[in-house]
């Protein structure tokens, strides 16, 4: 039977390893670098085209520049998965140890829950990607003239048919790389942000119900409650161990794609506001700039999420029939909700804090730099 994590990701674990980013046996490492590689190269040829561009050619440039920053980030985040692409699949696979399977109805439902909820977001994700990498891609070879699905730098010519299409299908095969390799991280990091939230409700729920036991205080009973709240603490560690391990694994990712995300957003809102409404090139920006700060938004949600679920935690316990346990387990229950009362924050590079305030100050940050960028 599979785990709860190979249940939520049967999609993306396949697609990493695929590509090199999670540890596999018969994967050479030089194909690796070679996908790597591929990824800079495009990068370099991208910067280079923005920064030998006329200042007259506007649209040609806010396209590139809308472009860099996430093909930036997309290479500053594989870079943890290929140094350490074991430490980052053991965090991956943390809530699939036998220690987290569910052992009640209640706990059932809670996980299949968040189960379907990543299965979800990883399929909206993934057809998103294919439909629009096919557009992107294809989109450029209806044109009068054909030209690359991304305008970058070349040292070579490519008006050769033969030269031309062989760098147009590099150029599509990197942008898919990205695509599939570099966008599906964020339904996994969501998802297993989501997976400490549903954690945190299994152990509301056995701490709210701790003291059901107690109507009589028979032997049997009160060793039932304290075996119950051991396994409880050990629940509660094994959440903060994990919440630890997950911002040393991605936090950084995060803050690249945070990051990136405020750049495009002020070169899309620019060109939003400089392009006529009937331009073929509006429905780009204004399409561009939505992704954006979905994605944004995607992230600032399950950081909010697991805040409030950790601040219930110490209402949860406090609204329980702890009064009728005895004086050693009310120091325990007094020692958990001590604890909870540090909030457990996921952050994007250990910096910035993921909930909805993070969110609207970002908008207004964005909205900011454009109205200056416009000023120029």
């Amino acid at each position: 039977m599979t785990n709860i994590i190979d249940q939520s990701f049967d999609i993306i674990i396949p697609i990493f390893k695929f590509f090199g980013l999670l540890p596999t046996k018969n994967r050479p490492k030089i194909l690796i670098l070679t996908l790597f590689l591929s990824k800079v190269l495009l990068t370099v040829g991208v910067f280079v085209n923005l920064v030998s561009r006329k200042s007259s050619d506007f649209t040609a440039m806010t396209q590139l520049a809308m472009f860099l920053p996430s093909v930036l980030s997309s290479c500053f985040r594989d870079v943890p998965f290929l140094t350490d692409g074991h430490r980052m699949q053991k965090c991956i696979n943390f809530f699939g140890r036998a220690d987290f399977v569910p052992k009640s109805i209640q706990e059932k439902k809670i996980v299949d829950n968040c189960v379907q909820t990543c299965r979800r977001h990883v399929r909206i994700y993934l057809i998103s990607i294919v439909a629009g990498e096919t557009c992107w891609n294809l989109f450029p070879l209806f044109e009068k003239k054909h030209k690359l699905s991304l305008d970058i730098w070349l040292p070579y010519d490519t008006t050769e048919p033969g030269v031309f299409y062989l760098t147009y299908f590099y150029v599509c095969a990197v942008c898919i790389y990205m695509g599939l390799a570099g966008e599906m991280l964020e339904p996994l990091i969501g998802g297993l942000a989501y997976h400490i939230t549903c954690q945190l409700k299994i152990l509301k729920l056995n701490l709210a119900n701790l003291t059901e036991f107690l109507d009589d205080y028979s032997l049997t009973k009160f060793e039932e409650v304290c075996a119950t709240l051991k396994q409880s603490i050990t629940h509660h560690n094994n959440i903060l161990t994990f919440v630890s391990e997950f911002e040393n694994c991605f936090s950084f990712c995060i803050f690249c794609k945070i990051a990136a995300n405020v750049f495009a957003l002020c070169f899309c809102g620019l060109g939003i506001t400089m392009v006529p409404l009937g331009n073929k090139y509006f429905l780009l920006y204004v399409s561009s700039y939505l992704i954006f700060v979905l994605q944004i938004l995607f992230y600032c949600h399950y950081g909010t999420l697991l805040l409030e679920e950790n601040e219930g935690l110490t209402n949860e316990i406090y609204n329980s029939y702890w009064y009728q346990c005895d004086p050693k387990t009310k120091k325990v229950l007094l020692i958990i909700m001590e604890r909870s009362k540090k909030p457990i924050m996921l952050t994007a590079g250990k910096i910035v804090e993921l909930r909805y305030s993070t969110f609207t100050s970002v908008i207004k940050t964005s909205y900011s730099l454009i109205a200056v960028m416009k000023s120029f």
